[in-house]
């Protein structure tokens, strides 16, 4: 990366950073160029040469985060998950993907939040209803039939989304990663347990 681009990046990094600060202050509607500008300490027409309102700065936020996301979702194997788990092991792709999520916690509790993008989290859920579908119908037949994988899509990446966000709005100085894993995976635990004693 030339000393150029280096630069480029960083100013963008600030830019966005000032973003995620402005809509949890103010909200999404007050937040104005003038105003990120100031808090990104840079000039009006700095910011111009990068972005060309706030609505093209929410849509860089939000397709870096995606990319970042799928990137370590999709090495999620949930065989290989379950095989871990009973071995009393922690799966280090989903700490990878959870790791991820808390290195950007501020960007990913403003988007996922009220003030963000409802089309955000609809993507997140994508990531993870698609890539975690695939393999799971693989493994089971009952996941090919295409209107039970739609529901399943939607309920795992609703769960695990859900999980997440609450994570995410408690602060998440709780739980640490691996707890965070660890629970998701208690969770799963439970219910197959309730679901053995119906």
């Amino acid at each position: 990366m030339s000393v150029h681009e280096k630069m480029n990046f960083e100013t963008k990094q600030a830019i966005k950073n000032a973003f995620i600060q402005q809509v949890e202050e103010v909200g999404f509607e007050r937040v104005t160029v003038k105003n990120l500008a100031l808090v990104a300490e840079i000039n009006r027409g700095t910011f111009y040469l990068h972005y060309s309102d706030k609505y093209d700065v929410m849509e860089d936020l939000q397709q870096e985060l995606l990319k970042e996301l799928e990137r370590y979702v999709k090495h999620v194997q949930p065989l290989d998950a379950f095989q871990t788990l009973k071995m009393g092991q922690l799966y280090q792709p989903f700490i990878k993907v959870i790791t991820c999520i808390k290195e950007h916690a501020p960007a990913f509790r403003m988007l996922l939040g009220e003030q963000g993008s409802p089309s955000f989290t609809q993507k997140v859920k994508m990531i993870f209803g698609s890539h975690i579908l695939d393999r799971l119908s693989l493994i089971r037949k009952e996941a090919q039939d295409p209107e039970f994988q739609q529901y399943l899509q939607a309920f795992i990446a609703s769960a695990i989304l859900g999980v997440i966000q609450e994570w995410l709005d408690k602060g998440n100085e709780n739980l640490t990663v691996e707890e965070m894993v660890a629970l998701h995976f208690r969770l799963i635990r439970f219910l197959g347990n309730v679901v053995g004693t119906i």
